[in-house]
């Protein structure tokens, strides 16, 4: 469909809202309050709009903004417009929800530079997706990471927040360290800045698709390169988090997709090396979750573990590139990509159920809530709704698109050409199977913890409802869940035509055997047996019980399961992958009887931080305070001689024939 005006002309409106945004937010604070919203709100809904309905679409910027290397030329394809319609959609739920949440942050937070920063990055996050050669992309790439760090940085008067940006920014400075060099290599190999025409293949595009995937992985926080995520997204605000988790790390899987499947580069290697990748982010996000008291970090770990399910996906398409088979392939591709949209859903759901929850409770410990529920009904129904719906609960999103995953691994399973690759597609079933049953156990205790119960501080006691425009885009992004869910045939009938090269004949549609007009017939009665049950309850005369009491009286907030009590026997069976340990002390004078008090406390370590990249760290620290300081000497004389080397250099290098 051609929009008024030509698709391409509704990118361009979008991104000029973002950009008056923008400049209106760093001039000053007038107009704070309802004009930035409104701006960025609408230039988000006009990128759904262009992306639902719009055709696909090619255009570069006149010469005078061309980039030296590069025309600035973008595309919007099928692929584009799929992480284009996950831009808006999230972020049209996002910013409504901004504006209420920061009034607590008021004070230590400036709204007119967050709101500058929030505009610059969803307008980055477009150009990156539809940037048509690297050297946009890499320019695109680092508005996105700096105004990312921005936001991180946002609430920079608390010194766990400045430490948390700095950990992010090292960690995109590296990623895109890596990303550069890739593309530098490709350039010398093809002559060209243009993704379309990186025609290598075999050894040669080896080197530099491992140093993409490097900084690539980086970016999407895929394991062992995720250290950065749990600690910048619980420190950034909610609505910050939702988008990072949500959409700016799928930037990232939009690169993957575009060099490594879609485009023409071809590396077998990159298939196997993507499903192990992918296999081991997703069982050591949800074990680090399950560790976590700070709702938000256990989020972010969730992160880890959904980006490794893509990761499962894109290597099973990759598997089936090299074996030749279009069902292997557009069947893993397109359970990726509709794993992407669902992720970037009900993840973004379940962190503004969390900041609704901070605004509440004015807490995200989990061991400091319970009885949110009676206090926080709708945010309840939500966070219940998404956690769901990531728990692959039919008939939700989240269950969608990892049926379409195991259904590409039974078909490994079923038509694998040796023994090993069928044997691989059964291991890879199994797997799937227990990182999706610690998922629900991650989810159990959350739920359980937080909104049921009795409160277990103050804080919780006291807890209030979140504001309208904080229920509803949560209201609206659980809807989406269960229409996505719904809809799930349609959906992968339309990715088809996205995962399909021209001219190639697929079969992602295949991969959709479940009928769901039973599971949609089972939910609703099951929403009307519920609703019936709550009325009848309702009605009917109440009367108080002591259950159990055994002589103490009423049972209070110290007899229920904690966080840690409720996950200790799943984390105990894992307890060899973190050296999990366990601690009880009893006081009291006669402390085998009659117990004063009982302190349990548990403790883990993280081998890659402390075992891999501390190291690594006290390493360049010890570089750069040797090396380093000796270059610097602080001599005006020193530093000119650099300088003429230098040149010398230069000029040796570009004089030779």
């Amino acid at each position: 469909m051609e929009l008024p005006g030509g698709t391409a002309c509704w990118y361009g409106m979008a991104f000029a809202l973002w950009v008056v945004a923008a400049l209106l937010g760093l001039v000053g604070r007038r107009g704070t309050r309802i004009g930035l919203p409104l701006l960025v709100e609408a230039g988000c809904l006009v990128t759904l709009v262009a992306a639902a309905v719009g055709g696909d679409c090619r255009f570069a910027l006149p010469m005078p903004l061309y980039l030296g290397l590069a025309p600035a030329a973008f595309l919007a394809d099928g692929l584009s417009r799929w992480f284009l319609l996950l831009i808006g959609l999230v972020g049209a739920a996002v910013v409504p929800f901004a504006p209420a949440y920061l009034r607590h942050l008021e004070r230590r937070v400036s709204l007119g530079v967050l709101w500058a920063a929030l505009a610059g990055l969803m307008a980055s996050m477009c150009l990156v997706v539809m940037a048509a050669n690297a050297v946009v992309f890499l320019v695109a790439w680092e508005a996105m990471a700096l105004t990312s760090f921005a936001l991180v940085a946002s609430d920079h008067e608390r010194r766990s927040v400045r430490q948390a940006a700095l950990v992010y920014l090292c960690a995109t400075r590296v990623g895109t360290g890596f990303l550069m060099a890739g593309f530098l290599w490709l350039h010398q190999i093809t002559g060209s800045w243009v993704f379309s025409q990186w025609s290598v293949s075999g050894a040669q595009a080896l080197g530099p698709c491992l140093l993409i995937l490097v900084g690539l992985a980086t970016k999407a926080g895929c394991w062992p390169f995720h250290l950065w995520l749990p600690v910048a997204h619980p420190a950034a605000p909610a609505p910050v988090s939702a988008l990072m988790s949500g959409v700016m790390i799928k930037t990232a899987i939009y690169a993957m997709a575009r060099l490594f499947l879609l485009g023409p580069l071809s590396v077998p290697l990159m298939g196997p090396l993507l499903l192990v990748l992918g296999a081991i982010s997703a069982l050591w996000g949800v074990l680090f979750a399950l560790l976590q008291h700070d709702l938000k970090r256990l989020l972010a770990y969730h992160s880890v573990e959904n980006i490794g399910l893509i990761l499962m996906g894109l290597g099973l398409a990759g598997v089936g590139t090299s074996l030749g088979s279009p069902l292997l392939r557009d069947g893993g591709l397109a359970a990726a990509l509709f794993h992407t949209l669902n992720h970037g859903v009900f993840k973004s759901l379940l962190f503004l159920g969390a900041g609704a929850v901070e605004t509440g409770a004015h807490t995200r410990d989990i061991e400091q809530l319970g009885g949110l529920a009676k206090r926080m009904p709708w945010t309840a129904a939500c966070f219940i709704a998404g956690s769901a719906a990531i728990c692959a609960l039919p008939p939700l999103n989240g269950f969608a698109s990892e049926w379409v995953l195991y259904q590409g691994f039974f078909a490994l399973a079923r038509t694998g050409p040796s023994v090993v690759t069928r044997l691989s597609g059964l291991l890879l079933m199994a797997w799937l199977g227990v990182i999706g049953a610690l998922a629900l156990g991650c989810f159990v205790k959350a739920v359980g913890v937080v909104f049921l119960g009795r409160p277990r501080s103050h804080e919780a006691a006291h807890a209030h409802e979140a504001a309208a425009s904080m229920r509803a885009p949560q209201v609206l992004l659980a809807l989406c869940c269960v229409v996505l869910g719904l809809l799930a045939p349609v959906v992968v009938s339309h990715l088809a035509s996205v995962v399909r090269p021209a001219g190639q004949v697929g079969s992602a549609g295949l991969l959709w055997n479940l009928p769901l007009l039973p599971l949609a017939v089972a939910l609703v009665l099951g929403v009307l047996a519920v609703a019936g049950l709550v009325t009848a309850g309702s009605r009917r005369p109440r009367e108080r019980y002591i259950t159990w009491e055994c002589g103490f009286g009423e049972l209070g907030a110290q007899t229920q399961y904690t966080a840690a009590s409720f996950a200790q026997p799943i984390l105990r069976l894992f307890g060899r992958v973190y050296s999990y340990s366990l601690e009880v002390a009893i006081e009291g004078a006669d402390h085998r009887h009659f117990p004063e008090s009982v302190v349990v406390t548990t403790g883990h370590e993280p081998y890659l931080e402390t075992r891999v990249y501390r190291p690594l760290l006290r390493l360049v620290q010890r570089g750069a305070g040797g090396l380093l300081m000796r270059l610097q000497a602080g001599s005006i004389h020193q530093y000119l001689l650099y300088m003429i080397v230098a040149l010398g250099l230069l000029l040796w290098l570009g004089a030779r024939p």
